[in-house]
């Protein structure tokens, strides 16, 4: 709803120049700005949001707001222009959260998947049109479907997603809320009526600095959120986070934990495991996925469904039918005539990595691993040697390939990663691609092919620009292309 002068006023608290009309939206996308709008000259990791002010007035800003005046410019300043967009954009969209029953999941591994399972979950109760997700992978408004940019969206995303999902009649919406979208203020302003904690392991110390300042980040979401809350007591951040915040329940193997994983079981290519709950007893579930931390995405989005109501009886459905996960663990069917195996899966950390590949292993049994993956330029370098180690216990053939480089060179990071492998059974192929059909001509029958790294990723982010990237087709490419 648009917004007069003294409405932006009141939301950004602080003295606004005047105006000719009413602010119709506001963006920090200089080529999104449309006339009416503001624009927030927000200053990135690399730029500078006062150099876009003049684009931004050519495509007819009413508004600029900054956290300095703008020479010739009439200037709304701000003591933070991530906090004044998030303002702006929720009052802007009418506060959409308010409206429907938000159910927010972080952690460092494990969000995605808890999300889609929470929301087959959902689903199965609610029916699809009701139901709404936001994850790293994709953005579905009841039966319509769209890939996302990335975890958490900025602010201006989140509420305008919030608000189509509100138009649409939807009531109920899983969002995967990342250590960005809190530490960037993308959620500001969205009212939480669940939260979920998967774990807490090493990774994006180059936005936080340190874990203890990344843990209180994550911690945030339960700060916000006032209706059930669930964190995993087999992870010691999980432990703590329950000692600290008042009314949260926990889930997990360990004995004291209050939605306890019990006699868990492989089935063929399913799981098998009994939740002990404090009200509704011991609930058997089979689900269609592998893997210890798979169990645990499951027992906690399952958590969070029966402490908001959900019968037992449709979450034993839901989650025995829920279907695969895009780039987690994700198995590509144009393998199987081939007589192996070959998973794309998300993981690009150590902890991850070795999560992916201890079931891989499983289900190789007498046939030998392979793995694809390499490290993100830009980021955390103390884990690249790190990852060689695992990818080098675990596989019988490790091959380090490119990642998403950014402005590195993909052979400085692979040789850091290198450094920590064993080169008796670990090549450098350079290229992505070369590097999958690398593994792919050497898979034998009873084999497991694992690509890591990108998962449903569809972009490769290198020094001389993006290019069109996405495993599980190129895997399917390769494949069918024989």
């Amino acid at each position: 709803m648009p917004l007069d002068q003294k409405s932006v006023a009141r939301v950004l608290g602080v003295e606004v120049p005047p105006l000719t009309g009413p602010i119709v939206a506001v963006t920090h996308d200089s080529r999104a700005v449309v006339p009416g709008g503001a624009f927030v000259a927000i200053n990135g990791f690399t730029t500078r949001g006062a150099d876009f002010v003049p684009q931004a007035m050519e495509r007819g800003a009413a508004l600029v707001i900054a956290e300095e005046p703008i020479d010739g410019i009439p200037t709304a300043v701000v003591p933070d222009d991530r906090v004044a967009l998030a303002a702006l954009a929720t009052e802007l969209a009418g506060h959409p959260s308010h409206d429907l029953t938000v159910y927010g999941i972080t952690g460092t591994n494990g969000k995605t998947t808890s999300s889609y399972v929470l929301h087959a979950i959902l689903t199965a109760a609610y029916g699809e049109a009701t139901t709404g997700l936001m994850t790293t992978a994709e953005i579905i408004v009841g039966t319509h479907h769209e890939m996302a940019v990335r975890t958490t969206g900025e602010a201006t995303e989140v509420q305008a997603n919030l608000a189509r999902m509100r138009d649409a009649g939807l009531q109920h919406v899983v969002l995967e809320t990342s250590s960005h979208g809190i530490h960037l203020h993308r959620v500001d302003g969205t009212r939480y009526a669940a939260a979920l904690f998967t774990n807490l392991t090493r990774d994006h110390l180059d936005l936080h600095g340190t874990m203890e300042a990344y843990y209180r980040t994550k911690r945030k979401l339960f700060e916000w959120t006032d209706g059930p809350k669930l964190a995993n007591a087999d992870d010691e951040w999980g432990a703590r986070l329950a000692q600290e915040i008042p009314g949260t329940l926990t889930f997990g193997a360990a004995s004291n934990a209050d939605y306890r994983i019990d006699h868990e079981r492989r089935d063929g290519v399913h799981t098998v495991f009994e939740l002990v709950t404090p009200r509704h007893g011991r609930l058997k579930l089979r689900i269609p996925l592998l893997g210890d931390y798979n169990v645990h995405n499951v027992a906690g989005a399952a958590g969070i469904a029966l402490e908001m109501g959900m019968s037992p009886d449709i979450l034993t459905r839901a989650v025995s039918e829920m279907r695969q996960v895009p780039g987690r663990f994700e198995r590509v069917p144009a393998a199987v005539d081939r007589g192996f195996e070959v998973v794309v899966d998300y993981a690009h950390t150590d902890i991850g990595l070795r999560a992916v590949l201890e079931v891989a292993r499983e289900v190789a049994g007498a046939g030998r691993l392979l793995c694809v993956y390499g490290a993100a330029g830009a980021r955390d370098r103390d884990k690249r040697p790190k990852m060689g180690a695992v990818a080098s216990e675990l596989a019988d053939v490790a091959i380090i390939t490119t990642d998403d480089a950014y402005h590195e060179d993909p052979q400085d990071i692979a040789n850091e990663v290198m450094a920590g492998a064993d080169p008796a059974n670990t090549t450098i192929v350079i290229d992505r691609r070369d590097a999958i059909d690398k593994a792919l001509r050497e898979a034998r029958s009873g084999d497991v092919v694992v690509v890591a790294g990108k998962g449903h990723e569809r972009v490769q982010h290198l020094a001389t620009g993006d290019v069109p990237f996405h495993d599980t087709t190129v895997v399917t490419e390769l494949l069918t292309s024989r």
